[in-house]
């Protein structure tokens, strides 16, 4: 690159522009460039650079590390603390308002199944879902 640039955007975080020799303009993460740099290669577009303390503007090369989107989003909830808050939701069966962590509710949601009030209305909407209508 002939020419590069770093800026802070509005998250704030910095944001690098570089400069190819065809004037051809490209900009990345400021983290992600160092790290970059630092292992002597391109990332993949599946690999994130993390700042390891949450300071998005504390770019030491120590305080980056590399994470999956997933490894990225599960530490994010955690520091967001929503793993453990509780979440409303209404029963599909009764109609009952009720609430359950937020982070049970996301399990069952990602095995395909629905969050009810209560093991007695989970086993009339397992056996609704379940059975097929005679009609």
């Amino acid at each position: 690159f002939k020419a590069c640039y770093v800026n802070i955007n509005k998250e704030p975080r910095r944001v690098v522009l570089l400069v190819n020799f065809n004037n051809e303009k490209t900009s990345t993460s400021y983290a992600r460039y160092l790290l970059s740099c630092e292992l002597g290669r391109f990332l993949n577009k599946d690999e994130h650079v993390d700042h390891i303390n949450g300071d998005k503007l504390d770019d030491r090369v120590e305080n980056l590390q590399i994470l999956s989107q997933k490894e990225n989003n599960l530490k994010r909830i955690k520091e967001l603390n929503l793993e453990t808050k509780d979440i409303e939701l209404i029963c599909p069966v009764c109609n009952k308002m009720f609430t359950k962590k937020r982070k049970n509710v996301i399990t069952k949601l990602n095995r395909g199944k629905t969050p009810t009030c209560s093991r007695q209305c989970g086993g009339k909407w397992s056996h609704r879902t379940s059975t097929p209508s005679h009609s």
